[in-house]
């Protein structure tokens, strides 16, 4: 049996202990071998994104003492911004001996229901859906490709981890407030930033 890897990709603009806690939790609770961070290159359109490099640092940082927890640089150093497609297929070259599962959240898979490749994504994939504040389960009733392929995705609820968000820590790092960010993101990643002045304008 192919040893089973979910692929978990975003921004981490930055990488903070939500998503650290909610990957070690996928992995308990769905058996897998290893979770792979994938982060986006710097072509995504983001407002204050940090460089791809630094959100790949911080992200091995965060990840350095979990033993099933690793990051790839697949995404970064590439001249273009991959679609969710490209971005599925090159995972898939780069990991041919594992069974993939992709981690979206619930507000990624009302985008994804959008993409013209939608059918394609739904038919070959199997993910793993993260819930958030939306109805992801009435998506399911009213989205006929997600009702044909329902049993490729799996719904992750009662999110734990959902209090806290990237986008709150780079608020707070603006303002001078970094350290009441602190429980909020590892120490080496906060460490990280203060170092090199990150998501201060």
């Amino acid at each position: 049996m192919k040893p089973r890897y979910g692929f978990f990709g975003g921004c981490f603009n930055p990488v903070t202990n939500a998503h650290v806690n909610l990957a070690s939790l996928v992995v308990e609770q769905y058996s897998l071998d290893r979770l792979v961070f994938v982060p986006m290159g710097d072509n995504y359109q983001k407002s204050n994104l940090a460089n791809e490099q630094h959100r790949y640092e911080m992200l091995k940082l965060a990840t350095k003492n979990q033993t099933k927890l690793e990051v790839s640089d697949i995404e970064l150093n590439l001249p273009y911004n991959l679609t969710m497609l490209q971005a599925f297929q090159k995972i898939q070259e780069n990991y041919k001996e594992v069974t993939p599962y992709f981690i979206i959240g619930a507000d990624n898979l009302m985008k994804l229901t959008k993409l013209f490749d939608f059918e394609i994504l739904a038919k070959n994939y199997e993910y793993i859906i993260i819930e958030r504040d939306i109805p992801i389960k009435q998506l399911f009733t009213i989205e006929p490709i997600l009702q044909q392929y329902c049993t490729h995705f799996h719904i992750l609820e009662n999110n734990p981890y959902k209090q806290i968000s990237a986008s709150e820590v780079r608020t707070l790092l603006k303002s001078k407030k970094g350290k009441e960010s602190c429980w909020m993101i590892p120490k080496e990643v906060y460490e990280y930033i203060k170092q090199n002045d990150l998501y201060i304008e």
